[in-house]
């Protein structure tokens, strides 16, 4: 009788596994295929190994192209005066650390917007020094820190002689992210505003750039430069489609939901994101999101099959057709300290998860390239 071999295939590729030429479809070395038996591991031949290497390596931190420093650079050289706005529900990803490192030894005013989206239970002052707190670990400490609605009754003359007079007769450029609330802000300001210089407000490329800057005159020599929007290639709202959007950006006031896990235990977020806990004692979680976004726990062994499922059915919102294979996805882990503190894990665009630290480990899948960030929580 025959002997009869089990052939094996690239787990991924289906390629037959060989490992006598690695120039040829399935390579694999030989010690790998050496005793192996089908319930110790998986195996992928060496290039499909290589592709998956690069899978999860996504920057967590967006770089500022070259023509937006090279005006925050003449920034720095004139010792302008900066006003940074921030969307409070975004804010708790990451602060682009190339934008920090150009502007940190100038005077940065720094405003949180939508501030109508946190219940009221929540004050200003809370607000204020969550921000304080997150500019001054990168470095910043605020000349001010202000927080505004979008309501149409917010009194803005009182910020703007401030910055008039913070600014000490110097430029101020006004700078953002694209949903950052910075275009409302403005149209705010110029209603209150009076041009009492030669020149007129202008909408142009910037010198030196192809970026068009607005360009509203305080005095007869210093100006308000209000800098395009960052880009949002760091936020789950730059990577889905406008209809995806739409549930993701809050309207009203933030959703709190609240779960407890043990381990073993995820709680997905349509099919954009989940948060394991992979293992430590059980945590109670909140999770903040916009009213659109909807959760589900179920057991972390069976995220993969739910995710395949809910991207046919999409009985779960959100559901991004960009985002439907675990090539789309980044996946960290967080082993936590054992502090008894609130710690919050942020992805950048569709909200965070917050709880006390007891030595656990957590990970998170979430659309590759956005914006991860841990902290100490503040809004809780």
């Amino acid at each position: 009788m025959g002997k009869v071999r089990r052939v094996l295939r690239c787990y991924n590729c289906g390629a037959v596994l060989q490992s006598k030429k690695v120039s040829e479809k399935g390579y694999v070395p030989a010690e790998l295929l050496d005793g192996y038996t089908w319930d110790s591991q998986v195996l992928y031949c060496q290039k499909c190994f290589d592709e998956m290497k690069s899978i999860n390596t996504g920057a967590l931190e967006q770089n500022i192209d070259k023509q937006t420093a090279k005006i925050l650079d003449d920034a720095v050289a004139t010792d302008a005066y900066i006003i940074y706005v921030v969307d409070l529900f975004t804010f708790n990803g990451t602060l682009n650390p190339d934008i920090i490192k150009k502007i940190k030894r100038l005077k940065v005013a720094v405003i949180g917007t939508h501030r109508d989206l946190f219940s009221n239970i929540i004050k200003d002052k809370t607000l204020a020094q969550f921000l304080t707190e997150r500019f001054e670990e990168v470095g910043i400490k605020p000349d001010s820190v202000s927080i505004l609605g979008s309501e149409s009754d917010v009194d803005i003359k009182p910020l703007m002689k401030h910055f008039n007079s913070a600014r000490k007769a110097h430029d101020i450029y006004l700078i953002g992210s694209k949903s950052s609330g910075k275009t409302v802000l403005i149209n705010k300001m110029l209603k209150h505003y009076e041009n009492k210089t030669k020149w007129p407000i202008k909408s142009e490329s910037y010198r030196g750039t192809n970026v068009k800057v607005m360009s509203i005159p305080i005095t007869n020599s210093s100006f308000l430069y209000e800098l395009p929007g960052f880009s949002l290639a760091t936020s789950v709202v730059g990577k889905v489609e406008k209809e995806v959007q739409k549930l993701i950006i809050p309207r009203r006031k933030v959703e709190t939901h609240y779960r407890t896990l043990v381990k073993g235990d995820a709680l997905v977020a349509g099919s954009l994101a989940y948060f394991e806990l992979f293992s430590g004692k059980p945590t109670a979680i909140k999770f903040y999101c916009a009213e659109g976004v909807e959760i589900k726990k179920i057991a972390a062994s069976k995220v993969n099959d739910f995710l395949e499922e809910n991207n046919r059915k999409r009985y779960l919102r959100p559901v991004s057709e960009r985002i439907d294979n675990f090539r789309d996805y980044d996946f960290f882990e967080y082993t936590m300290e054992n502090d008894g503190k609130v710690h919050d894990i942020s992805v950048e665009g569709l909200g965070w998860i917050s709880f006390v630290a007891k030595g656990q480990v957590i990970r998170v899948m979430f659309p590759k390239g956005s914006a991860l960030k841990e902290s100490l929580g503040k809004l809780r």
